[in-house]
């Protein structure tokens, strides 16, 4: 991030499990004060919660107050998310699809403008979490993927709007990682020994590692704006 070397301040949104829970993690022990917004609490008693639905935009406004309340926010980790049905697009209910984009996109999109509406010229950054479905087609993925892709280029257009207001906007793409949310797709009969066959690394990423990429691209990568970085183990490069 421009001009120091850890954020005073960021805002993770599903900070509680998963990759979120891996970003706030390694925040904390770089000395950066957290606070989380998600449906449940971090249990973490050094981080503050904030319980709130990132589709409803005067609950995220009000939360987004109460953290400047306890020091200004000058980096943004929207790290939310919900797994797909996995089921063949012909059997895709489109209130789920809904449901999909409301989540990643929009939640997206309110958070990050949140914290840009109260910066009032102070330099940030703001990562958002993509994900390797945003890439190429897959099966089962027509309500994941899309949101996914969508979400990335939400990113490209933040970046373009908000760098001459000094705010640095990018994403990590993660891949197979494994999360509670992975476990869900496993119990709902994905080949994770498919996916480990055909992934160069050969092997599912920790949280850790997906986390390590987004402080980068959080504190560290001064002049990348408006990039989606695939953090996968080569899956993204494999030719069919």
């Amino acid at each position: 991030m421009a001009g120091q070397s850890t954020p005073e301040h960021v805002v993770v949104t599903g900070g509680a499990s998963g990759i979120g829970a891996a970003v706030v993690e390694l925040l904390l022990g770089r000395g950066c004060r957290v606070t989380v917004f998600d449906l449940a609490p971090s249990g973490r008693p050094e981080v503050e919660t904030e319980i709130v639905d990132l589709r409803e935009e005067v609950a995220v406004e009000a939360a987004m107050e109460r953290a400047w309340s306890r020091g200004a926010v000058s980096g943004l980790v929207a790290c939310h998310g919900i797994r797909g049905a996995f089921v063949p697009a012909l059997d895709i209910e489109l209130d789920r699809l809904r449901l999909l984009y409301d989540v990643h996109v929009v939640g997206s999109l309110a958070v990050s403008r949140s914290l840009v509406r109260r910066l009032r010229g102070a330099p940030a950054s703001i990562v958002l979490v993509s994900s390797t479905t945003a890439y190429r087609g897959w099966a089962k993925q027509v309500d994941y993927g899309p949101a996914k892709a969508a979400e990335r280029q939400l990113m490209e257009n933040l970046a373009v709007e908000w760098a001459p207001l000094g705010v640095r906007v990018n994403a990590v793409a993660p891949g197979h990682t494994l999360t509670p949310m992975v476990q869900d797709m496993v119990d709902g009969g994905y080949d994770l020994a498919a996916v480990e066959r055909r992934t160069p690394r050969g092997r599912l990423a920790d949280p850790s590692e997906i986390a390590g990429a987004i402080v980068w691209m959080l504190r560290d990568a001064t002049q990348v704006i408006g990039q989606c970085l695939p953090v996968d183990g080569g899956w993204t490069v494999v030719g069919g």
